[in-house]
């Protein structure tokens, strides 16, 4: 595999703004990167991965992210990803611009853009390929 570096506005041209996520794979089978735009999403979605884990590089906006806790309504709508209404018991962190989270596999999260707008990227590690 060969290095590759990305800028901030070479991630924003990457995906057009109206759209909620535009996937690439970028990297590799164990690595990707999901550039994702929301600007007063009123849909929640939470999810969990079993072998996936998330890092969020906020690059514009503000939003909340919850943490932990379990899905309500689940459903698994292919092997490994788990899909909810929301999460029951999380906890809340503020996001803004400049952020940088790590979400280890198994942990359900969640973005909540109703009341913001909110541009990050989203690097995909697949730990089941170590």
């Amino acid at each position: 595999m060969s290095w590759k570096i990305f800028s901030a506005g070479q991630l924003r041209e990457m995906a057009p703004a109206n759209a909620d996520a535009s996937a690439f794979r970028a990297l590799s089978e164990r690595y990707w990167v999901n550039l994702v735009h929301k600007d007063h999403n009123p849909k929640l979605t939470a999810e969990m991965h079993d072998t996936e884990a998330d890092i969020y590089l906020v690059v514009e906006g503000e939003g909340d992210l919850y943490l932990g806790g379990t899905l309500l309504d689940p459903t698994t709508p292919t092997p490994g990803q788990h899909r909810g209404s929301g999460l029951d018991g999380a906890t809340h962190h503020a996001l803004r611009a400049g952020d940088l989270i790590i979400i280890p596999e198994g942990t359900p999260h969640m973005v909540d853009t109703r009341n913001s707008r909110l541009v990050y990227a989203v690097i995909k590690e697949n730990v089941a390929e170590k």
